[in-house]
C-alpha cells in the first residue's frame, strides 16, 4: 500500500474542532480505496483526540465495545453493493 500524505491535515482538524462537525467520511471515500480512506479517517480521529486532550486508547476501546454490541444485536446477511 502506498504512503498517504496529507499536507493540510492540521487545517482540516482545526476546522473540525471549531465547527464540531465532521464530514470526512463522505469526502474520504469519494474515489479513494476504502482502506486508504479509513487510514486517513483514523489519523484524523487520533489528531482530534490529541488536540482535544482525549485518550485515543479509551475512545478506541469504547468504540470496540460499541461495535461488538451492535454486531451482536444485528448481524447483516450481506453487504449490498
Amino acid at each position: 500500500m502506498k504512503e498517504i500524505t496529507r499536507p493540510d491535515w492540521f487545517r482540516h482538524i482545526d476546522q473540525v474542532l471549531r465547527s464540531k462537525h465532521y464530514t470526512r467520511i463522505a469526502e474520504g471515500l469519494a474515489g479513494v480505496p476504502v482502506d486508504e480512506a479509513l487510514v486517513a479517517i483514523t489519523a484524523d480521529l487520533m489528531h482530534i483526540c490529541h488536540l482535544a486532550g482525549l485518550s485515543w486508547e479509551d475512545l478506541a476501546a469504547r468504540g470496540q465495545r460499541l461495535c461488538e454490541r451492535e454486531e451482536t444485536d444485528h448481524r447483516p446477511t450481506s453487504h449490498a453493493a
